[in-house]
């Protein structure tokens, strides 16, 4: 009987780029590969940690809890560097309440005049839970954030995010040329070294 594997995640953006990456470093090859909804009554977890750590692990732990399958969850971001840790692991939630991302956007820009970008960064984090594992690792990507969006590929932040030395928003990128620099990535990087 083949191995599962829960990609504990609704988001189509993220599960795509998350099968992306299993492939891409070779990991979990022969296990099976399930969403939360291949499985009935499966809600989501409340995230009410205060790191994208936490709320990975929190998402991680729900998934294993409900499914005793081996859980691989996400929890990622943006944070503009001069707000502290706004919009933070509260991100998807402030979109949400606001209205979209370039709701969201327009806010932050109104508390800097005449800034035609800000710092910011990119924040993943990846929870790996199972009956004899548990492993929690990071990875980020600093860039600049503008107030208008350019792109169409992608999803969420993505067409207001350049990342450091490249001029294209990962919305602009071609699917596999984001896949090389994002926070995804690196926090993949450091998952294949410890699992």
């Amino acid at each position: 009987m083949k191995n599962k594997i829960l990609l504990g995640s609704n988001n189509a953006g993220k599960l795509r780029e998350i099968k992306f990456y299993l492939n891409y470093f070779k990991i979990f090859q022969e296990y099976q590969k399930l969403n939360p909804s291949d499985f009935k009554n499966i809600n989501e977890p409340i995230e009410d940690g205060k790191t994208f750590n936490e709320n990975a692990k929190i998402k991680s732990n729900f998934f294993y809890d409900h499914t005793q399958c081996l859980s691989l969850s996400d929890d990622s971001g943006l944070v503009i560097d001069d707000l502290g840790e706004y919009p933070g692991v509260k991100t998807a939630r402030v979109a949400k309440e606001m209205g979209g991302e370039q709701k969201v956007i327009d806010y932050i820009f109104s508390k800097f005049h005449n800034k035609s970008q800000l710092r910011a960064t990119f924040y993943c984090s990846l929870a790996l839970f199972g009956k004899d594992k548990e492993i929690i690792c990071s990875g980020e990507v600093k860039g600049n954030i503008l107030p208008n969006g350019r792109g169409k590929n992608g999803f969420g932040y993505d067409p207001y995010f350049v990342p450091l030395n490249h001029i294209k928003t990962f919305a602009e990128m071609a699917a596999d040329e984001k896949m090389f620099v994002s926070h995804r990535f690196n926090a993949f990087k450091i998952l294949t070294s410890q699992i």
